[in-house]
C-alpha cells in the first residue's frame, strides 16, 4: 500500500511539473516580440552625424549555407556612440523566414549596421566588430550590447 501510494504521489508531482513547465514556455514565445539593441564602443564619444540602416536577420539554427532572411530595417541618425535601436518583431515573423521553418525550429537572430554615408573616414566611420562578438540577439532578452569599433 505504501508503495502504490509513494507511487502515486511521485507521479501526480511529476504530472504537476510537466504542466508547469509547459505553460511557461508558451507564456515566453508569446512575450517575446522585441529586441532592443545598444551599440557601444569602448566609450561615450560623438561621430559626425551619419545616417545608416539597421538590420534585424533571422535563420533556422541547424541550417549550413542558408541565407538569413531579413525580418525589420531601421534607418537612424547617429551623433554618438553609444546608440539604440529598437525592433518589434511580429508575432508571426517566423512564416516570413526562407526557408520555411517549423514552429517548434529554434531560430538565430542577428544585427547589421549600414552607414548611408560614403565619405566618412575610418576613424568616423561606423563599424560593428565582428572579432570581438558576433552580433547575435535574442527576442526578448532586454537590451543587448553590440560592439563597434
Amino acid at each position: 500500500m505504501k508503495k502504490i501510494t509513494y507511487g502515486l504521489g511521485l507521479s501526480l508531482t511529476l504530472l504537476t511539473g510537466c504542466s508547469s513547465v509547459a505553460h511557461n514556455s508558451g507564456l515566453k514565445t508569446t512575450q517575446s516580440n522585441t529586441v532592443t539593441v545598444e551599440f557601444v564602443g569602448n566609450a561615450t564619444y560623438s561621430v559626425p552625424q551619419q545616417q545608416g540602416t539597421v538590420s534585424l536577420y533571422a535563420l533556422e539554427t541547424g541550417l549550413a549555407d542558408a541565407p538569413a532572411t531579413l525580418i525589420q530595417q531601421k534607418q537612424v541618425q547617429v551623433s554618438q556612440v553609444p546608440f539604440t535601436v529598437n525592433f518589434t518583431v511580429p508575432a508571426d515573423h517566423k512564416k516570413l523566414i526562407q526557408p520555411t521553418v517549423r514552429g517548434d525550429a529554434e531560430i538565430t537572430y542577428y544585427v547589421t549596421w549600414e552607414s548611408a554615408t560614403q565619405n566618412l573616414t575610418g576613424k568616423d566611420a561606423i563599424v560593428i566588430d565582428y572579432d570581438r562578438k558576433f552580433p547575435r540577439v535574442k527576442l526578448g532578452s532586454g537590451k543587448q550590447q553590440i560592439y563597434l569599433k
